[in-house]
């Protein structure tokens, strides 16, 4: 799955519990069950030779890109027009959770470090993903966004 819905998906997670000491490990446990949907990225069906050519790394910084400015959009929400920084750190925690297990895949994925907690990461990884070919695998993650989103919606109106 792309960061994006991942981080979408912890955005929820963090307006929908307000513990940290829940949210932000449910965040984490949840990456593995989004990979479980059917999704495309930009290394489905690639060798590792590929992921390091053309446009699939300009493709990765702009989906890291678009994360990050999401998280942070409405982190910086919660702190400056909600006036609630445990919400805003919340969700700032739960954003880096929800994508942390692909950040500690990258070097594996990108460079062929290969050591203990990444190979077993990498692994755990492999078998949780569920490749889907276009357009489905993007519809698949519109509509986590898009769930994501109600989710969101909901629960900000009622702070």
């Amino acid at each position: 799955m792309l960061l994006t819905p991942h981080t979408f998906v912890g955005m929820a997670v963090a307006v929908s519990v307000p513990n940290p000491y829940i949210a932000v490990p449910l965040s984490f446990v949840l990456h593995f069950f989004g990979d479980k949907v059917p999704h495309w990225d930009f290394f489905s069906n690639t060798r590792v030779e590929e992921r390091l050519k053309g446009w699939r790394i300009f493709a990765v910084m702009a989906d890291f890109g678009l994360a990050i400015a999401a998280g942070l959009t409405l982190t910086f929400y919660a702190l400056w027009a909600l006036q609630n920084s445990a919400l805003a750190l919340n969700i700032f925690l739960c954003c880096f959770a929800s994508t942390l297990p692909d950040a500690l895949e990258a070097p594996h994925l990108y460079f062929g470090i290969s050591d203990p907690v990444t190979r077993g990461l990498t692994k755990i990884q492999h078998k949780m993903q569920f490749q889907a070919p276009l357009p489905w695998g993007i519809i698949s993650q519109l509509v986590v966004i898009g769930f994501c989103l109600v989710l969101l919606a909901d629960s900000l109106l009622q702070v």
